[in-house]
Order: C-alpha cells, then structure tokens, then sequence
C-alpha cells in the first residue's frame, strides 16, 4: 500500500497515466490511415504524452482541488 503523504503524488501519476493513453490513442486514431498505423505509433505517443501528463498534473491536480473547494458550498 501507499502511504498516506505519496497520495496526491501518486493519483497524480495514475490520472495522467490513463489519461494520456487514453488522448493518445485518441488523437491517433483519428489522425492515422489506418487502424495498424495507430497501434504501431501509440507506444511512442504514449510515452511522449505521458512525459507531458505527469508533471502538468502535479501543478494541475491541487489548484482543481483548491477552486472546488472555493466553488462548492460546504454542508456545515
């Protein structure tokens, strides 16, 4: 199990993980000929877009935490 103080590092690193594999293929699908022309370049695309994902999210992830906070009444 992870501790307590990696949790925000670590659901950084699993939302961008599937994200950017998700957008990915995504976007190369909708860009390659073919569908095996897709699946051949995803790996690559995969790792680029995840290299990108990550550390944006570690910025990303505790503002969105911050402006909910902020925008959601509390039910005191």
């Amino acid at each position: 199990m992870i501790p307590h103080k990696l949790e925000a590092l670590a659901f950084s690193f699993v939302m961008s993980f599937l994200m950017s594999g998700v957008m990915s293929a995504t976007m190369l699908i909708l860009e390659s000929t073919t569908l095996s022309e897709a699946f051949v370049k995803w790996p690559n695309s995969w790792l680029i877009a995840m290299l990108v994902a990550f550390p944006f999210s570690l910025i990303v992830v505790p503002l969105t935490r911050r402006l909910m906070a902020i925008t959601i009444k509390s039910s005191v």
